[in-house]
């Protein structure tokens, strides 16, 4: 028998899989003990460095970058002045010193604000600004020292200097959101700030609470009468004959299971043979809006602008009539996978505002599918439409706009808008196809008004 201490150890974990024990032996006592040690002292290091990771994190968090610019003077100055003996750097370091704790006394204690935010609306049209209210209520007894809120719009950073408030006292401010450009803006969180008078420390505390704000696209009032291009809103007749239907074609001849209510008398007793009415088949009004979202389509982003709201103008005006209508947009796919995938983005027509939301976000793309693609897949997933919108721009090029209106069957009216601020606008045909060309959204109203004239 000796002496030496059993150092084997063994351990037993369960998992789901399974349970299953380690066994660990140490073979030297006095190695046993410096392995102990070591991993003691391992230990004791993640400790520290976990204590002083999240320091590091709180001081980074209140310095700000001129609060380091006057410790880095502060730390030189000090250095300089007792090693080298200059009065001039050390007075600078010992004021950088001085500096640094008069701002201590500004950051302590509590923030004890609650800061609120709402928009006056959530939805704008692209150019009006709109505006938002921020209310700051000090909810504890005692007087909260001067601070600072600050509001994130968008890309921007709106800062609102907030004075000093006694125990329950509320303070509220206005705050305008441009709205320069169509697109979604996310605004918020707010954050209020405390900071000394020269900005050196801060401390920060942010709330959860962010609004979105929809910048919609500029629209115009185009003519209800069916855009200018079909009137009939129940159904429109195509050239497909049918003994069942609405709309009468002519007579012929009754054939072995022909409904007997179809028998027109009158030609009947003309001929001498029985006579059935024969009809054309009508189809639903679908409306099919199609938008190229592709940007080789366009030469600059003035088009692609104007084409969204030439869209949008056609899709609010078929919602508020009533119209069955169809809104779809280019999908995006990458340039390795358009071999075998393809896309389309629908978007939602149950309400002006849900299509004007969608549109809001829209952004041209090199990667979203050609027209041609895109009105073949309409065509092939919904083969009951009437008539078929595109919108595009002048870089598209007739031929290529003339093949994407090919895909559709050759009973639906295909018309086409194309955005050129270069061009004359006007109406003209492109053998089947109706041509819209637009110098400024503004012709939109005019050359479909004229054309519902004409229709």
């Amino acid at each position: 028998m000796t002496d030496r201490p059993d150092l084997t150890a063994t351990r037993t974990r369960t998992f789901a899989t399974g349970t299953y024990s380690t066994r660990t032996e140490v073979a030297d006592a006095p190695r046993g003990r410096v392995v102990g040690a070591r991993l003691r002292l391992d230990r004791a290091g993640h400790a520290v460095g976990a204590v002083a990771a999240g320091a590091w994190r709180t001081v980074r968090g209140l310095v700000t970058p001129a609060g380091w610019m006057v410790a880095g003077w502060t730390l030189a100055g000090l250095v300089m002045g007792l090693s080298f003996g200059w009065e001039e750097a050390l007075v600078a370091g010992l004021a950088g010193l001085v500096a640094l704790a008069v701002a201590v006394p500004f950051l302590l204690g509590e923030l004890s604000y609650r800061v609120t935010f709402a928009l006056d609306r959530d939805a704008v049209v692209a150019g009006e600004p709109t505006a938002g209210s921020v209310i700051v209520v000090n909810e504890a007894r005692h007087a909260a020292a001067p601070g600072t809120v600050e509001l994130p719009v968008g890309e921007a950073l709106v800062e609102l200097h907030v004075p000093l408030l006694r125990g329950g006292v509320e303070w509220a401010d206005r705050v305008v959101v441009p709205a320069r450009r169509r697109g979604i803006v996310e605004v918020g969180p707010v954050s209020s700030a405390r900071t000394d008078p020269l900005r050196l420390l801060r401390r920060h505390r942010a709330w959860d609470e962010v609004q979105t704000l929809y910048v919609h696209p500029r629209t115009v009032e185009v003519p209800s009468t069916s855009l200018g291009w079909v009137r009939d809103l129940e159904g429109q007749a195509v050239r497909i004959l049918t003994s069942e239907d609405i709309s009468f074609h002519a007579v012929r001849e009754y054939q072995r299971g022909d409904a007997q209510r179809h028998i027109h008398w009158k030609s009947t007793a003309k001929t001498g043979t029985l006579m059935v009415r024969q009809f054309e088949e009508t189809r639903r009004s679908l409306l099919t809006l199609v938008l190229d979202v592709d940007l080789g389509s366009y030469r600059d982003e003035d088009e692609f602008e104007m084409a969204v709201s030439a869209f949008a103008s056609l899709g609010t005006r078929a919602i508020r009539d009533g119209r069955e209508v169809r809104a779809v947009a280019s999908g995006e796919v990458p340039e390795f996978a358009r071999a075998s995938v393809r896309s389309v983005r629908a978007l939602r027509v149950g309400a002006p505002r849900a299509l004007l939301d969608d549109l809001a976000g829209i952004e041209a793309s090199d990667a979203a599918m050609d027209l041609a693609t895109v009105t073949r897949m309409v065509a092939e997933d919904d083969p009951g439409t009437s008539l078929a919108v595109l919108v595009t721009g002048s870089a598209l090029g007739h031929e290529r706009l003339r093949t994407a209106a090919l895909r559709f069957p050759a009973d639906v009216s295909v018309g086409a808008i194309v955005c050129a601020p270069a061009a004359e606008p006007r109406t003209h045909a492109l053998g089947s196809l109706q041509l819209v060309s637009l110098g400024v959204l503004d012709d939109l109203r005019h050359l479909l008004s004229r054309g519902a004239a004409r229709a």
